[in-house]
């Protein structure tokens, strides 16, 4: 396995999500149980096929980490497949494979995340395997200084020489001032170059324990089993305190930020993020009447509505029909520990400028927010979502991913099936309401990206 190639960049997939599955739905977990040590067990029985996953969340991302250490935490995701007490070099990864079995890992913003998916029968090794890699992670500066060689190079692939990487990265970096999701996931060059192998022992001594650790198990399992496996490999292990999590609130932004950005690249293309709301551990009940929620709720069904690759009002008005865009992107977040944000990502045909592009995305985010859509636009989300709902119940992964996500940021499992309740009653009104909120210039940010001549001089 290479897992540089497939780790997951929780970056993207937090401005895309409204794209794939905000929508999914779980299934209740047959058991939601925390041992005395504070590591807590979900178990989603579901014996429709012989296999098994096991995610091992630790809640501990790049929102976490330090100015001076950023990708501290994704160094470590890397450091994870190397040894332990009792495994060699890349042993961990060699028995998955010998079992027939895929693996990963993927360090986001909030959380590092591992899994495996396995035939049931290798259950126990599974959980034994990631157990031990949780407290017997060896550290050794051979493994250390290889693996930051693969991260820089990992760097260099997604963002150095990556233009819609860099442009991401330059985005965040200037729209968010104290919030430390203005720091890279990876982690800035410089940064990772001056990081030292205690950096990744601090950080595994810090987070890496049961009290900061989900381990979410579904498949062609039995409750009490897992339950028992679970207690038999992390039982022992005692529960620490926590480094305290400081707020790091980002302050009310009082103008609009305009950046230019160039790199050798073929295209010219524009971000524009707006700060917007966002539901936290804080923000309150599942439910419509709920106004944090009800706004995450219709920023979403806003960003499909001008978004969608098929039908979305941006896409078929300037993409099709006028092709005054090669591309028109939408995505926001909406559920987090850090602050949320909305962003449209859009590449100007040949002979249309940038201002152009943006004049035209304004005109048509006005003429949404000033006029009434039919309500077959707003019931094509819906429908959507309902069949959403079905694809993910059929998909373990899925459920798996969507569990996390609700763990992470420590709201209730249920909110899965009370999300698309709220959906159900959203109206255009709502969304309006929202786009109003949203769409504050004042609080918007702006990156022009001009691409620099190519080596073969072409632009």
């Amino acid at each position: 396995m290479d897992h540089l190639k497939t780790t997951i960049s929780l970056f993207f997939y937090c401005i895309f999500l409204w794209s794939s599955n905000v929508f999914a739905f779980s299934n209740s977990p047959s058991v939601d149980k925390t041992l005395a040590n504070g590591l807590r067990v979900l178990v989603f029985e579901d014996h429709s096929a012989p296999t098994v996953i096991q995610m091992t969340v630790v809640r501990a991302g790049s929102i976490d980490e330090v100015d001076g250490k950023s990708g501290i935490a994704h160094v470590l995701e890397h450091m994870m497949f190397k040894r332990t007490e009792t495994m060699k070099e890349g042993e961990f990864s060699r028995i998955i494979g010998s079992l027939g079995g895929q693996e990963n890992a993927f360090t986001s913003r909030e959380i590092t995340g591992y899994h495996q998916q396995v035939h049931r029968d290798h259950l126990e090794t599974i959980i034994k395997l990631e157990a031990d890699r949780m407290q017997n992670l060896v550290f050794k500066q051979e493994d250390f200084k290889k693996e930051i060689q693969v991260v820089l190079q990992e760097r260099l692939l997604r963002t150095d020489d990556n233009p819609r990487g860099l442009a991401y990265e330059t985005l965040f970096a200037q729209a968010f001032q104290a919030s430390p999701i203005r720091r890279p996931i990876i982690g800035w060059r410089n940064d990772i170059l001056s990081l030292e192998l205690s950096d990744a022992k601090e950080w595994y001594d810090q987070w890496y324990v049961p009290n900061n650790i989900t381990v979410i198990i579904a498949g062609a399992v039995e409750s009490k089993t897992v339950l028992n496996l679970i207690e038999k490999y992390y039982g022992a292990t005692n529960r620490e305190s926590l480094p305290r999590r400081k707020p790091q609130t980002e302050p009310s932004q009082v103008g609009q930020r305009r950046i230019k950005l160039s790199a050798p690249a073929e295209n010219k293309f524009f971000l524009k993020l707006w700060k917007a709301p966002v539901i936290s551990k804080d923000s309150g009940d599942m439910v419509y009447e709920n106004e944090k929620v009800r706004q995450v709720v219709a920023m979403g069904v806003l960003g499909v509505l001008l978004g969608d690759e098929d039908t979305g009002i941006l896409t078929k008005k300037l993409v099709r029909e006028s092709q005054k865009a090669v591309s028109i992107s939408v995505g926001s977040s909406w559920m987090s520990r850090g602050p949320g944000y909305f962003v449209i990502d859009a590449t100007p045909s040949s002979g249309v400028s940038i201002d152009e592009l943006e004049s035209e995305i304004q005109y048509e985010i006005k003429n949404v927010l000033r006029g009434r859509l039919p309500e077959k636009y707003l019931n094509m989300v819906k429908r959507r979502a309902k069949a959403d709902q079905i694809y993910q119940k059929d998909s373990l992964m899925s459920q798996v991913r969507e569990a996390s996500l609700f763990v992470t940021n420590q709201r209730n499992l249920t909110d899965s099936k009370n999300w698309l309740k709220v959906l159900e009653s959203i109206t255009f009104e709502d969304v309006v309401k929202a786009g109003k909120v949203i769409f504050d210039e004042q609080k918007s940010t702006v990156l022009l990206f001009y691409p620099e001549k190519l080596k073969n001089n072409k632009l």
